[in-house]
C-alpha cells in the first residue's frame, strides 16, 4: 500500500483494511492519510466525516509502516472503548503535554502488543527517541527535579515510558544519565513503572486502572481526567 505518496509494502494491508471497514460500518467515517509537519511522528484527528491519520513528512519510508501501525492501533483503541485522557474542566499550564505523556505511557505499549507479530522496523524511531531524551536531559531546567512541579511529573512520565518501552541495551546508559541529572524525577518514574506493571494494558479495564494509578502516583488529577469509555464516566 501507499502512505503519503510512499510505497510502504504490504505488512499493514490487512490491518488498514479492517480498521477502514470498521470505521465506515461502526461510525460512518472514512479513513484518510495525510502528510504533516508536527512535533510527533503521527497524529490522529477524529472529524465528523473522517478519521485523519497524519504522518510526519520526515519519517523515512522504511520506518513508516510502524508509525502508521501505531496510529491505526490508536484508532482501534477508541473504537474498542479503551480509556482516554482528557482535560479537566479547568485546565492548567502544561496540561496538554502531561496528558499526552500519560496517555502514551499506557496506550503505547498496548498498541505495540498488537503490532509485535508483524516485526515492523522500529530502529529509526528508537534512535530518534533516544536522541530526543538525551537532549531533554541535557537541557532540563533545575525545577524539573522539584517534586510537585509539572516539569518533574513530565520527566517522571518520560522515565517510566522509556523504562517500559525503550530497547534495554539503549535504556541502560540513558537511565544512568537520568538518575544523575534528575534523581527525584527518576525515583518518581520508578514508582509509576511499578503501578503500571501491576495492572498492565492487556484489556480496557487494565489500561483504565494503569492510567488512574499512574495519574495518582504523580498527583496529576488537576491536569488530567481519565475517561472510562465503557461506562461513559469520568474519573
Amino acid at each position: 500500500m501507499k502512505a503519503i505518496g510512499k510505497d510502504i509494502g504490504d505488512a499493514l494491508d490487512v490491518m488498514h483494511k479492517e480498521i477502514e471497514n470498521r470505521l465506515r460500518t461502526e461510525t460512518g467515517r472514512l479513513l484518510w492519510l495525510q502528510p504533516f509537519e508536527g512535533g510527533s511522528f503521527s497524529n490522529v484527528e477524529w472529524r465528523q466525516e473522517a478519521v485523519v491519520i497524519q504522518l510526519h513528512n520526515g519519517v523515512p519510508t522504511h520506518a513508516l509502516p510502524h508509525v502508521l501501525g501505531v496510529a491505526l492501533q490508536h484508532v482501534r483503541q477508541r473504537m474498542d472503548l479503551y480509556p482516554g485522557v482528557i482535560a479537566p474542566d479547568q485546565d492548567l499550564e502544561g496540561g496538554p503535554l502531561l496528558r499526552t505523556a500519560l496517555r502514551e505511557l499506557v496506550m503505547g505499549p498496548e498498541a505495540e502488543m498488537h503490532l509485535e507479530p508483524l516485526n515492523l522496523d522500529t530502529e529509526w524511531e528508537s534512535e530518534q527517541r533516544h536522541q530526543g531524551l538525551k537532549e531533554m536531559l541535557r537541557d532540563a531546567p533545575s525545577e524539573w527535579d522539584i517534586s510537585g512541579m509539572a516539569g518533574n511529573s513530565f520527566a517522571a512520565l518520560q522515565y517510566a515510558r522509556f523504562s517500559l518501552e525503550h530497547p534495554s541495551e539503549l535504556w541502560e546508559s540513558l537511565k544512568e544519565q537520568f538518575e544523575a541529572k534528575l534523581p527525584t524525577a527518576a525515583e518518581k518514574g520508578e514508582q509509576v513503572v511499578t503501578v503500571v506493571q501491576q495492572s498492565g494494558w492487556k484489556t480496557p479495564g487494565a489500561c483504565l486502572q494503569s492510567l488512574v494509578s499512574a495519574r495518582e502516583a504523580l498527583n496529576l488529577q488537576p491536569y488530567a481526567t481519565v475517561e472510562d469509555r465503557q461506562k461513559s464516566r469520568k474519573l
